[in-house]
């Protein structure tokens, strides 16, 4: 398998259940590729266990011993013998992982759409102890662009309301992908890095699209309706 089919194969799974865990599919997808190695691990092969969760009596799966490689505060490894779940298939896997998630100590992760602040939780609640954790998570998630799945589930819809370096993170987000489609091929236009950072540069390519479609700037930074109509229709002119 693919990085690519494996982030599909992850992604489909992940957009299908957040109605039912509301857990961020960037979040899920990171996670798996860290802790499988892109699907690799004897883990992830032999007992479709993509998270690396470990069993528990009450947990209802069989389980498969590793050694594995846990990290000290002061940042030292050392190696324990562990008991990890084995599931049957990599969709009762997947699904595990969300039921994993109901335990007290992670619904905190519910609900959350800035994937930043899940991966600073995660981390937080006890999932891992590599100090590291969450800035690999947030690596993986933009260097992948693994964030187009958390749009699919939380924008069915354009965002609500005037979007503004104010705005909840996520909905930047949406204005800078947006504004990288409808201004692609623009000679004077270098893509916006899709960091729900709404600066100058996010100005700057809100204004170039607004000169595209031969409308008078506004002097304030909000985008409102008539821009995020056009943006979903990747009007152009």
């Amino acid at each position: 398998m693919t990085n690519k089919e494996l982030i599909t194969q992850l992604g489909i799974a992940a957009v299908k259940f957040y109605p039912q865990y509301k857990i961020l599919p960037s979040m899920t997808i990171a996670q798996a590729i860290l802790e499988s190695n892109w699907g690799k691990s004897g883990l992830a092969k032999d007992c479709h266990n993509y998270f690396g969760m470990k069993w528990t009596n009450t947990c209802g799966t069989s389980f498969k011993e590793y050694s594995t490689q846990e990290q000290k505060e002061d940042k030292t490894w050392y190696t324990v013998k562990a008991r990890f779940r084995k599931y049957a298939n990599v969709s009762e896997g997947i699904l595990g992982y969300y039921e994993f998630l109901n335990y007290t100590r992670y619904r905190n992760l519910k609900g959350v759409t800035d994937y930043r602040e899940s991966c600073i939780l995660i981390k937080e609640d006890g999932w891992a102890t590599d100090v590291s954790y969450t800035s690999k998570l947030i690596r993986l998630i933009r260097d992948n662009e693994l964030w187009k799945y958390d749009l699919q589930v939380i924008y069915t819809k354009p965002p609500t309301g005037t979007i503004n370096p104010d705005s909840n993170f996520l909905s930047i987000v949406w204005l800078q992908y947006r504004l990288n489609i409808c201004l692609a091929g623009i000679k004077a236009y270098v893509p916006l890095i899709v960091d729900g950072d709404y600066g100058t540069k996010t100005r700057a390519a809100v204004l170039l699209y607004w000169k595209q479609l031969k409308w008078k700037p506004a002097t304030g930074w909000g985008v409102g309706i008539n821009t995020k109509t056009a943006l979903v229709n990747e009007r152009r002119v």
